[in-house]
């Protein structure tokens, strides 16, 4: 994609708009209309489970106890009836918010790093061009045939312009309109300012690679140093994650099981839950689906130095919490003491 310009932003984020709202609409109706429908009718009411309890013939497992997949399944309204489920279209519907910001911005980023990795290697090469006896315009039009990435076709167009006769300064400052890097902002204003004040062109730029060399190095330095601290934002959402999913499996469910088997047994329960397992699952899952997209924010901003790109590292967290949790419900089902 390149450089991400306003207008395309602008875009970008009109189209993830229209898609998060056909996915949202498309899972309220279908999957979460029957299944917060299903919580509120099973609710922690003694009396609700009695009456459940009642109708039930060969069935083992109560509607109490239905998991998010088993609620799922009861809609006749769901046209993905045994293959798509209301965890499935959650994940789904979050991501077509996301998933294409964070590819433009991720790209953008990878454009500008491209651009400002090749600044110093183009000075280097207009300053040796300029120290052979070449003019400035006849120098930059032989480092114009070289490759600096995606500095190479504005660096063409820059090369053309000044053969036509244009001022060097208008066309640098065109060139820097296109690649409007911080870097190569701070570069074209000190090699003006140079030129104006007169002086060896070619020692200006010698001097400005290795002021730009220096802060390219800076830079990976402190990159460098800010890693860790992403992988310290993953860890505490695995971290997370886990205490989230043995709170549900260890507590929690196995307290509606014991409500269930209470109540079989004409018992009076010792305590109760506001919701069922499935309205449970339910909250748990949307707690750890925040903390993905803010953890993710976090370990971009930390990172990297931009909230923006850690909307990928957001995409990625999501799809851990939802391996997670697909892994926990399959693997721990419930099952009733009986």
């Amino acid at each position: 994609m390149g450089k991400l310009t306003q207008k395309r932003e602008q875009l970008m984020w009109i189209l993830s708009s229209i898609l998060f709202l056909s996915a949202l609409i498309i899972a309220l109706l279908v999957f979460y209309i029957p299944t917060l429908t299903h919580i509120e009718s099973k609710t922690g009411d003694i009396e609700v489970i009695r009456e459940d309890i009642e109708k039930l013939t060969e069935d083992k497992l109560h509607p109490f106890l239905y998991s998010v997949n088993d609620v799922s399944s009861l809609s006749d309204i769901n046209p993905l009836l045994g293959f798509f489920d209301i965890l499935d279209m959650t994940l789904v519907t979050v991501l077509a918010l996301l998933i294409l910001p964070a590819w433009a911005y991720n790209s953008d980023r990878k454009w500008r790093d491209n651009i400002e990795d090749h600044i110093p290697s183009l000075l280097r090469e207009i300053s040796d061009a300029q120290k052979t006896g070449l003019p400035l315009p006849r120098a930059i039009l032989e480092a114009s045939k070289h490759q600096y990435g995606a500095l190479t076709p504005e660096l063409k167009k820059m090369a053309a312009k000044i053969s036509w006769g244009i001022p060097f300064s208008k066309t640098l400052r065109s060139l820097t309109e296109v690649a409007d890097t911080p870097l190569m902002k701070r570069t074209s204003l000190l090699i003006l300012e140079a030129e104006r004040s007169g002086g060896a062109i070619e020692d200006v730029f010698e001097s400005a690679h290795t002021h730009v060399s220096e802060i390219l190095g800076l830079k990976r330095e402190r990159l460098t140093a800010m890693k860790p601290y992403t992988w310290i934002i993953y860890a505490s959402f695995i971290i997370f994650s886990l205490v989230i999913i043995i709170l549900l499996l260890t507590f929690f469910q196995r307290l509606a099981v014991q409500i269930v088997d209470a109540v079989r047994q004409d018992q009076e329960p010792q305590s109760g839950l506001p919701f069922n397992v499935a309205g449970l699952q339910l909250v748990f899952f949307h707690m750890m689906m925040i903390e993905a997209v803010f953890a993710g924010l976090i370990a971009g901003k930390m990172g990297e130095g931009d909230a923006k790109i850690g909307l990928r590292h957001s995409c990625i967290l999501l799809m851990i919490c939802y391996v997670f949790f697909k892994i926990t419900i399959f693997v721990f089902p419930i099952v009733p003491n009986i």
